[in-house]
Order: structure tokens, then C-alpha cells, then sequence
């Protein structure tokens, strides 16, 4: 008996049944709304914190990403002043993580969203082909509607021949100078996107995102609703963005082409492309914001594909229940049971991928640590109880037959078997 049947079936996508097509949910028509009377320009640290309380009240994650999202919502209200935006890629390690919720919140607060859901690529680019965002020769292009688009459910947008022409067409909008041709008429679609779904996103659009990725609510957890249609306190912080957008638009417009300082060290162009609006915001904050930016934007960029994260989590857990839970297991002892398992991404590691392991838990907060048995020297190893939380949230209960399995696997392997 194999260790294989204590693991869940992770199936490639090749081998999955087709899945049936959908329709598009129809996007609702663009409506710009006349802005209200602007109130009193906020005080900014006060502005954020109330921001990052508003969102702890409906979604899970850890709090760099907070701090991301709130900076985030404030540069959708002045980010035509920027040469380049960052994109938001919000994903989870499994899915009902409040990943549609996170778009509505996202929605409630940023400065005139537009939505779609599952859509078509031709549905996207025929809502943003307009006439208001064509470039003229020879022409500044009027301003058009500051728009911040969202799009849920993308592993169903992403999926067909014609995306394409749709991937063309929002990565030109990363960047301010940067047209869509389509046909002989340009386009600008520059501005903040955000991007939600249950797949990986194609790999040319996931280098312009800061990745976010929510944690599914523990059943200890107590999380709020939320209903668009009544949510006075959304309202009221939306207010406060546009009063503070108009407030500092003109200081950010002067230090938005300058590089800020104490960029983080070690980031691709990309990186900085999405890090430099949002430093620039932290900057004229001012508070702890600066540090707060700098380090959040650290910590979120070396962020991996938490996809195959929840495969390694699950193996993991395996490995420990075959090995009668023990409080720790070395490196070098993990290393080799994760090689073992034929049909899986490790199976082809070496003794040396010991990093791997450590970018895929990454996302999970879970790190190996020095350890010591007795007089002897250290080694690296990990906690048994530094995944318990992960486990708790992910990955189903243990099988009411495991006990037995593990049993018999022992038996069979002549080991002795622990008398609980």
C-alpha cells in the first residue's frame, strides 16, 4: 500500500472533463455619475486606518495585504496623474475565500468602478473600445471618465482562443503612454484594474499585478456581510477619497515621474511599475504609512502561485499523519517523502530544492526553523503546529479510514504501530 492513497487527487487540467460553456453575465451599461459636492479634505492617516477597519470587517487575509488594498483604493482616485498603475491579481489558495466580495468592497470604494463577471473577451473590449478613449494623431487625449475596471471569475475569460486580443488590450493599459491599435484607430484604456478568479492569470498579466490573496474564514471566524445598496459607511469613505484626491492631486502630480525613495531593492521594472504609485501615496500620507508601504510591498511581490501551494500543503499533511504526527519533521526527512510521490510536481526535486519548499508555503506564513534533539547540532526542519492553521482552513477533514490505512501501511512496511 502506497502512501499515494492517503493523498488527494490533484488532476491536470488536460485530463479534466470539458467543461460546459457559460454565458457571459451581461455587463450593465457605463453610467458616470455627476460627483457630489466635495467635503473637507480628510486627515490622511486617519483616512487609511478607517479604510483597513473597513475591510478587516469582511475579508481574511494578512495585514501587508490590507495595507496594499487600502493604498490601492486611494490611487484609483488619482491615478491619471501616474505614468503607470498597478494591476491587482486577488486569488486564494482554494476557492469560496471571498474572492467576489473582495471586487464588491473593492467596488463600493474605488473611483467609478465597472464591473463584469465571467464575460467574453469581444463583451470586455467592446465596453472599453469607446469613442471617449480614442486617440487622435497629433491630439492630446481628452480625459475620459476615470474608470477603475474589475473583472470576477477570469479562469472563464481567460480560457478561450480569442483572449488574445483582450490580454493586448489591457496590458497596454499598465502604462499612460502606451495605445491599443485596433485596426487603424488607438486607444487608451490606461487606469487601475483588478482581476479575480479561480485560475492563474496569463503570465504576460500577471507581471502587472500586486498579487492579494484572501484566506477562506475558519468556522471560528466571525466575518460581516455586505450589501451594496446599504452600506452608508462605503459611502462615506468613498467621500472622503475624492475630498482627498482633489486635495493632493496636485502634490502627487508634481513627484509622480520621480522615483520615490528607499525603493525596495531587488525588484524587476515591472515590480516598480506597481510599486512606485502606491510608494508615492504612502510618501504624502506621511505617519508610519511610508514604512508600512515599503514593507508590504516587499512582502507581497515575492508572493507564488498558491495553486499549487494547497497541493504541497495537502502532501505535507500526509507525510506527518503517515509518520503518527510527530511535533516536527527535518527538512531533509520532508525533502525526501515529497520526493517519493510519483505524479507530483516535487517528485523530480533534488535534495537541494529545500528553497522551493519555502516559496510555496510562503503564502501560508509557514517557514522552516533551527531546530536541536538533545546535545546534538542544529538542523532545519518544520513545525508540526505552524500548519495546523493552514490545514484547519484548506484542505477537507481527515478521512474517517485513514487511521486504518495508516495502519496497515505500517504493517505492511514491518514498523511498529503506536498504541494511542
Amino acid at each position: 500500500m502506497k502512501l499515494s492513497k492517503l493523498l488527494p487527487v490533484f488532476r491536470k487540467s488536460s485530463n479534466q472533463q470539458p467543461r460546459k460553456e457559460r454565458s457571459p453575465q451581461p455587463n450593465p451599461p457605463l453610467v458616470v455619475v455627476q460627483p457630489a459636492p466635495l467635503e473637507p479634505p480628510p486627515e490622511s492617516v486617519e483616512m487609511l486606518d478607517s479604510i483597513i477597519k473597513f475591510l478587516r470587517r469582511h475579508l481574511i487575509c494578512d495585514d501587508y495585504q490590507y495595507t496594499i488594498l487600502a493604498l490601492w483604493i486611494a490611487h484609483t482616485w488619482c491615478a491619471r496623474h501616474f505614468p503607470a498603475t498597478p494591476y491587482l491579481h486577488i486569488r486564494s489558495a482554494a476557492s469560496e475565500s471571498a474572492k467576489t466580495l473582495c471586487l464588491d468592497l473593492l467596488a463600493a470604494l474605488c473611483n467609478s468602478p465597472w464591473t463584469a463577471t465571467g464575460a467574453h473577451p469581444r463583451s470586455i473590449m467592446d465596453n472599453l473600445l469607446t469613442s471617449d478613449r480614442r486617440v487622435l494623431p497629433g491630439q492630446p487625449l481628452d480625459s475620459p471618465p476615470p474608470q477603475t475596471i474589475l473583472l470576477d471569475d477570469c479562469h472563464h475569460t481567460f480560457t478561450r482562443s480569442e483572449r488574445q486580443p483582450l490580454l493586448a488590450l489591457l496590458n497596454s493599459g499598465a502604462r499612460a503612454r502606451i495605445n491599443y491599435l485596433d485596426g487603424r484607430t488607438r486607444y487608451s484604456v490606461f487606469g487601475p484594474k483588478a482581476f479575480a478568479g479561480n485560475a492563474p492569470l496569463p503570465r504576460s498579466l500577471a507581471s502587472r499585478c500586486i498579487p492579494v490573496v484572501l484566506f477562506r474564514k475558519k468556522p471560528s471566524d466571525v466575518i460581516a456581510g455586505f450589501n451594496p445598496d446599504a452600506a452608508a459607511s462605503s459611502a462615506r469613505l468613498a467621500r472622503s477619497l475624492a475630498s482627498w484626491a482633489a486635495a493632493n492631486s496636485g502634490a502627487l502630480a508634481k513627484v509622480a515621474h520621480q522615483t520615490p525613495a528607499r525603493l525596495p531593492e531587488g525588484i524587476t521594472a515591472r515590480q516598480q511599475d506597481c510599486a512606485e504609485p502606491l510608494l508615492h501615496i504612502a510618501d504624502r500620507i506621511g505617519g508610519n504609512w511610508p514604512e508600512r508601504a515599503r514593507a508590504a510591498l516587499i512582502a507581497t511581490l515575492k508572493m507564488t502561485d498558491a495553486s499549487v501551494s494547497l497541493e504541497l500543503l495537502a502532501d505535507i499533511r500526509a507525510i506527518f499523519y503517515i509518520n503518527e504526527d510527530p511535533s516536527y519533521l527535518s527538512s531533509r526527512d520532508l525533502m525526501t517523502a515529497l520526493m517519493s510521490l510519483d505524479q507530483r510536481p516535487w517528485s523530480a526535486w533534488s535534495s537541494r530544492s529545500g528553497r522551493r519548499i519555502g516559496n510555496l508555503l510562503h503564502p501560508f506564513g509557514i517557514t522552516s526553523r533551527p531546530l536541536h534533539k538533545g546535545s546534538g547540532p542544529s538542523f532545519k526542519g518544520f513545525l508540526r503546529e505552524t500548519f495546523l492553521d493552514s490545514w484547519t482552513r484548506y484542505l477537507a477533514p481527515i478521512p474517517s479510514d485513514w487511521p486504518e490505512t495508516r495502519a496497515a501501511m505500517k504493517k505492511a512496511a514491518q514498523l511498529p504501530t503506536r498504541q494511542d
